[in-house]
């Protein structure tokens, strides 16, 4: 059996625990008062939507009402603004579409089952995806073991419910899949420029409507024209202008995807701008105008009343107002000591990306020709197959990223929501992980305390996370 076939086997049987997992849980445990935003459900539920509720309602918790929210009413209120569009809106349509078909009644219904099959089917790309770049920076096996500690991963269950990690760690993986692809294309010096080829920056724009680190994304895409500016510069001799004329090209380049890019970022803040920094009359359904007044919700057009200070910003960003006004989201401000125990619950994978991604700085950092190895990221699977180790120094684009997140989550946001953030949003956990763990193997005497300590983490976080976040205790 191909290692592919495989991997979606595996996908399959994880999403299948879950869900078994989480309709256990949900039936013996009683549901924490976590006093967070519930969106308005519909009052009169038919049969078929308390069956759903029944077997799959524990996975519509935490931030999963605001993906249930925005797809069912919009962006209604100013505190939903954190969420960007791409995920909500698009389910929102298919659920649309096939309640044109059904009814309307059953539209709840519809979203939680449009949610889960949705991520179940973009979660085996997702894993394919993986598996596809490590092999080209690994080998086989690292890849294949890769993909199912992806599988079965720590947040796994924000990979099933209405979260958008497994949408972004799929355009995160396609975006770096797609960066290989482009330089190993045109690190040939032959090959001509391929308009068709811009689609390859598709994912990166994509997950920047996304999420809002969707952004860093983007990073991959410029280190990959500096590699290939590098490379180039080295095959052929050119002379000053020749070699200005170049870097000014790869220069406008850079510029001009950047911007593409970009683009979706810059329209959903546009669109923001519209909807809450302006005064016009609103014409919103009764439960969200009562529900609103009962909670104190920012409506939209209601500049006038509220007169929201991000509005009156020079460049009004409402996704870190919404973050600072609603979440207290800010430097350090969530150190204290009552949130002890979720910086327990953070700190495994912060100390396995961070303790990796130093060793791997400090391999890399006195070695001969460090410049010339950095700016390049390999150009066939063959060539990798040699040099498949961990602390490769082409990786290390990977291990900033990974790192600089782990800092921004340690300092900057709810720290709990580190798992989620890291292990959708880089590879680099899952290729530390397939270097010191067989995750499918039967744990025996002869393991070692590292393997021993990540077979645990994992399999105790996908068991637990599932149960605590489908009562609303707290993993989020």
């Amino acid at each position: 059996m191909k290692d592919e076939e495989r991997i979606t086997r595996l996908v399959y049987l994880s999403r299948i625990i879950l869900i078994v997992l989480q309709f256990f849980a949900n039936q013996v445990i009683p549901d924490h008062d976590a006093k967070v935003f519930q969106y308005p459900a519909e009052q009169n539920k038919t049969q078929y939507d308390n069956v759903i509720n029944y077997f799959l309602g524990g996975f519509v918790r935490w931030d999963a009402q605001y993906f249930m929210h925005i797809a069912k009413y919009g962006y209604t209120y100013e505190n939903t603004l954190a969420f960007f569009p791409l995920y909500p809106v698009s389910v929102g349509s298919i659920a649309d579409l096939i309640c044109d078909v059904i009814g309307r009644q059953y539209v709840d219904s519809v979203l939680i089952l449009t949610y889960i099959l949705v991520n179940i089917y973009i979660f085996k790309h997702a894993a394919l995806c993986l598996y596809k770049l490590t092999e080209i920076l690994f080998d086989k096996k690292t890849a294949y073991d890769s993909a199912v500690v992806y599988c079965f991963n720590p947040a796994s269950v924000f990979f099933i419910a209405p979260y958008t990690e497994c949408l972004f760690s799929f355009l995160t993986f396609q975006s770096i899949l797609n960066c290989l692809t482009l330089y190993e294309k045109y690190s040939k010096p032959d090959n001509k420029f391929v308009v068709k080829d811009l689609l390859l920056i598709l994912p990166i724009a994509l997950s920047t409507a996304t999420r809002s680190n969707g952004v860093l994304n983007i990073g991959f895409l410029i280190y990959t024209f500096i590699c290939l500016k590098l490379n180039n510069s080295k095959k052929k001799k050119q002379s000053i202008l020749q070699g200005l004329y170049t870097a000014l090209r790869y220069g406008f380049a850079i510029i001009m995807t950047t911007v593409d890019c970009l683009l979706p970022f810059i329209l959903y803040q546009y669109y923001c701008y519209l909807r809450f920094c302006q005064t016009f009359p609103v014409n919103l359904p009764g439960v969200i105008l009562e529900h609103a007044r009962q909670n104190k919700f920012i409506l939209p057009g209601s500049y006038k009343k509220n007169q929201q200070k991000w509005c009156k910003k020079t460049i009004p960003l409402a996704y870190s107002y919404v973050q600072d006004q609603y979440w207290n989201v800010g430097f350090m401000k969530y150190y204290e000591f009552k949130q002890l125990p979720n910086f327990l619950l953070a700190l495994p994978i912060l100390c396995i990306i961070s303790f990796c991604s130093f060793k791997h700085l400090f391999t890399n950092l006195f070695k001969r020709n460090l410049f010339s190895n950095l700016f390049t990221m390999g150009n066939s699977i063959k060539a990798n197959k040699a040099k498949a180790g961990l602390y490769q120094p082409k990786l290390t684009v990977f291990y900033i990223h990974a790192l600089f997140l782990s800092i921004f989550c340690t300092f900057f946001i709810h720290v709990q929501v580190s798992t989620r953030i890291l292990c959708s949003a880089s590879p680099v956990f899952y290729w530390i992980c397939s270097k010191h763990l067989n995750l499918l193997r039967l744990p025996s005497k002869s393991d070692s305390l590292r393997e021993l300590f990540l077979r645990t983490y994992v399999v105790s976080y996908f068991i637990a996370g599932t149960m605590l976040f489908c009562n609303f205790l707290p993993w989020t």
